[in-house]
């Protein structure tokens, strides 16, 4: 990957945390330049407000406790599962473990709950690990990214992937601005589990039976603003708009296609 000089190699890696950028992008030194560290680590707190569950009109804040580490540019573990990544210039590619949190049929309650009482009767989506390969390529200032996961779970064993693009604008030498857009399809396991409602699940809950095929799931653009207080402190908001599309959309669990999360984040690296 060409390497992004001054704020904007950093604030790659600060996105990376946000899960707004793949976990192939590089990480250099503190000020942007000279090889990969051999260690790189991040830690934040701050806080999320995101929809109850994938279709909801209602949405909940939680704490948001989070950590990165980054060996080498070659293993990163984080939020989003644990990856070994290669590759050399603007091409990077990898393979690793990820997993899907599931879904609640009831409010659990707590600052940490989850789930909403309206998707009573459809019962539990468990926690589920996946295998998951991506790879991302940088083109002048914008770095496109795919991803595909297969994951092994009771309830979801279905099959995820993305595509998406995104790219750091900086303005000044402590603030940089990242838009990004991306697209998600899934299989047919994977739409049944989340937005389908069998016969004997809609003679449980207030939803009509209903068949979700494989396709485009949904549409997203967002935007990380990252503040560098120096080379270790950091302030990052990240802000996303999804839009369900085709049998997500369509499903009666889809009480609004459209979709807004905020996550806010104080953090310092290593």
């Amino acid at each position: 990957m060409r390497t992004i000089a001054g704020p904007c190699r950093a604030a790659a890696a600060i996105a990376a945390l946000l899960l707004l950028s793949t976990p192939a992008l590089a990480q250099r030194g503190p000020r942007g330049d000279g090889p990969p560290k051999t260690w790189d680590i991040a830690l934040g707190v701050g806080g999320s407000y995101r929809p109850t569950f994938e279709g909801s009109d209602r949405s909940r804040f939680r704490p948001l406790p989070v950590i990165t580490v980054n060996w080498r540019d070659t293993i990163t573990f984080g939020e989003g599962g644990l990856s070994l990544q290669a590759g050399s210039g603007p091409l990077r590619f990898g393979s690793g473990l990820t997993f899907d949190g599931g879904r609640k049929d009831h409010d659990t309650g707590g600052i940490f709950g989850g789930g909403d009482d309206r998707l009573a009767g459809m019962g539990n989506i468990d926690f589920t690990l996946g295998a998951r390969g991506f790879a991302s390529y940088r083109l002048a200032f914008v770095n496109f990214s795919a991803s595909a996961t297969k994951f092994f779970g009771k309830q979801n064993d279905g099959v995820l992937a993305t595509f998406g693009a995104s790219a750091p604008v900086p303005l000044g030498r402590k603030l940089v601005f990242i838009p990004s857009i991306r697209a998600s399809w899934a299989d047919d396991k994977y739409m049944q589990t989340f937005f389908g409602v069998t016969p004997l699940q809609a003679s449980r809950s207030i939803f009509p039976a209903f068949t979700a095929r494989s396709g485009l799931q949904d549409v997203r653009g967002g935007a990380n603003l990252i503040y560098r207080f120096d080379s270790h402190w950091f302030a990052a908001v990240n802000a996303n708009v999804t839009r369900l599309v085709g049998d997500s959309a369509k499903s009666p669990i889809s009480i609004s296609d459209t979709n807004t999360s905020v996550i806010t984040m104080l953090g310092y690296r290593f």
